[in-house]
């Protein structure tokens, strides 16, 4: 069985739609919605936002309902100036960039914590399986330049006059912590602090540090929204509604497909 967890309500109604054979379990706060999408055995749910939320939304779908994988999904912030509205970036490694107790002096077998590791682990970033990062990516790259590509969104219905081309596909670094950056001295500091960080979002490092716990397969995949300091604004939620959910809905498709027919060879 597969996780499936989305950062927006919007994206998880739009996987619902094929969602087959549903039912509900409503666990703190959460509706966790239980079916099959493309012939796969799934639970989907909306984590709620930031760190802890999707902390805890992870650890319900690896003890509740025994998931062997967890897909997160929804948008991101581009750090990286190459990154456009519209693209997507699949992370190999995620970090917490609001986490840092290298103040403390606290010394560990390694020696002294550094900003952003994790104490009792010795780790500041959490590798994604490599094999998933190659499936996620070309999911995407079917989804977005396959032979029934997506429509480039109306500039209408993201009032935004950025949206000159179909997204782009990329992988690398996401930084996750308990903000919306939206200021460029902040994102300024970040990009110096983490080299090649590509998109800053809230909730995936959380969930990946649960997945590690567990010694579980987790993936995420984020649609870039924002520039993250406002020099390229949209209308975030009509974005979401237009743009964004489609994504998810066909990225997460072209995946559980190929997870099928995988798991199957």
């Amino acid at each position: 069985m597969i996780g499936i967890i989305g950062s927006m309500p919007q994206e998880i109604e739009r996987i619902r739609q094929e969602l087959e054979g549903e039912r509900t379990e409503p666990i703190a706060g959460r509706e966790f919605l239980i079916g099959r999408v493309a012939g796969t055995e799934c639970v989907l749910v909306f984590s709620h936002w930031g760190k802890v939320a999707a902390a805890l939304t992870a650890t319900i779908l690896i003890e509740r309902f025994h998931v062997d994988l967890i897909l997160f999904t929804g948008v991101a912030g581009a750090a990286h100036p190459m990154l456009e509205i519209g693209d997507v970036v699949i992370a190999d490694k995620l970090i917490q960039h609001d986490f840092d107790i290298s103040a403390a002096g606290i010394v560990s077998d390694a020696g002294e914590l550094q900003k952003f590791e994790i104490p009792f682990l010795g780790i500041r970033y959490f590798s994604v399986n490599p094999e998933l990062v190659e499936m996620g990516r070309n999911a995407a790259e079917r989804f977005l330049h396959g032979e029934n590509p997506p429509p480039i969104p109306a500039r209408d219905q993201v009032e935004s006059k950025l949206l000159k081309r179909r997204g782009r596909i990329y992988s690398g670094i996401v930084a996750s912590g308990d903000q919306f950056i939206a200021h460029p001295a902040k994102l300024e500091e970040l990009r110096a602090a983490i080299p090649e960080l590509l998109a800053i979002e809230m909730e995936g490092a959380a969930v990946a540090q649960v997945c590690h716990a567990y010694q579980l397969p987790y993936l995420v995949l984020r649609t870039i929204s924002d520039k993250a300091d406002h020099t390229a604004a949209v209308d975030f939620l009509s974005f979401v509604k237009n743009v964004a959910s489609e994504y998810s809905y066909g990225v997460l498709l072209h995946l559980l497909k190929d997870l099928k027919t995988k798991e199957g060879m």
